[in-house]
């Protein structure tokens, strides 16, 4: 086999037998206080690396979590469509126009005049999915509302039993709740 550097350094007599054995020293301590102090060499390649998958795990946990969300809304309005179609009450063509407002337009649907006046006591409401308005119960619209308050709901606060103020000038004069146009 070949013989080390130094040692072939020795042999030609360019070094003293005391410096190789002073280089050896040296080398022997610094393994020595590398082992010791558990030294770490940086290697950039493997820093970029590693950032670089940091940065692909990033975005497939953000493209899973944009994933999730369109699932999720896709879900909500199959349960949405499904409780309408479910609990929708059937309209009279030749009953009475009830009218509602939706995003500024008046809006109208026919109805039977006991439709009509739970629509206007709040025992019913009206919602509007994908340009067609249904009459549902109350409960229900509630629950659609839970699920997704973005939707249009046409709902009427309930009346309320209290009696009315005694000191009130007009109590003899009632108001009527929904004004047939």
């Amino acid at each position: 086999m070949g013989k080390s550097f130094q040692e072939q350094m020795l042999k030609l007599g360019l070094v003293e037998k005391k410096k190789v054995n002073e280089a050896k020293k040296e080398q022997h301590q610094k393994k020595k206080q590398q082992v010791g102090k558990n030294v770490v060499v940086v290697d950039e390649n493997v820093l970029l690396a590693q950032q670089a998958m940091e940065k692909k795990k990033a975005r497939a946990r953000e493209l899973n979590l944009e994933r999730e969300a369109k699932f999720k809304k896709r879900a909500d309005e199959a349960r949405i469509r499904q409780l309408v179609e479910e609990y929708k009450l059937a309209k009279d063509d030749k009953g009475i126009a009830y009218r509602f407002n939706v995003r500024g337009t008046i809006q109208r649907i026919f109805v039977t005049q006991e439709m009509a006046d739970k629509l206007s006591h709040g025992q019913l409401g009206i919602v509007v999915l994908a340009d067609k308005s249904e009459v549902i119960p109350r409960s229900i619209v509630e629950k659609i509302q839970a699920i997704n308050n973005k939707l249009f709901v046409s709902l009427n606060a309930p009346q309320s039993k209290t009696d009315p103020d005694p000191e009130d000038p007009y109590a003899a004069f009632k108001v009527p709740d929904d004004l047939m146009w």
